[in-house]
């Protein structure tokens, strides 16, 4: 493969990201649920963006995709929107999407957390 996948994670590092299950909703917790809190007998996870940004990284090194992806996380609100992808998310943002904003290869994907399986998923789709 002659290029790697571009994959930007656009998001406030120190945000508290809350899920409504212990599970792999935002990724947060494969197998290892230390951010899990009870609330009236369900789990919900409270995890920093940052946290689940390397995570993902984690994931995808352990699956052996670390050599198919650039990857990189972009703090919002440091500077003003300087290209054409940093744009859209803003405007995605601003009609009411919750960061984080995964955008793969110039394609926005996903929002409101960041999913291992679901950005591993499209990593395979596109590669084969």
């Amino acid at each position: 493969m002659g290029s790697k996948i571009k994959i930007n994670i656009y998001g406030n590092k120190d945000a508290i990201i809350t899920g409504d299950r212990c599970n792999n909703k935002h990724s947060a917790c494969s197998g290892k649920c230390e951010g899990c809190k009870s609330t009236n007998g369900s789990k919900t996870i409270q995890v920093r963006t940052l946290d689940l940004y390397y995570n993902l990284i984690n994931f995808l090194t352990i699956n052996h995709m670390e050599e198919n992806v650039d990857i990189h996380f972009i703090e919002l609100g440091k500077n003003t929107p300087i290209n054409e992808e940093s744009i859209k998310v803003e405007d995605t943002i601003k009609k009411g999407f919750e960061p984080p904003i995964t955008v793969i290869d110039g394609i926005i994907r996903y929002y409101a957390g960041i999913s291992n399986v679901l950005v591993y998923r499209d990593v395979l789709d596109l590669i084969e």
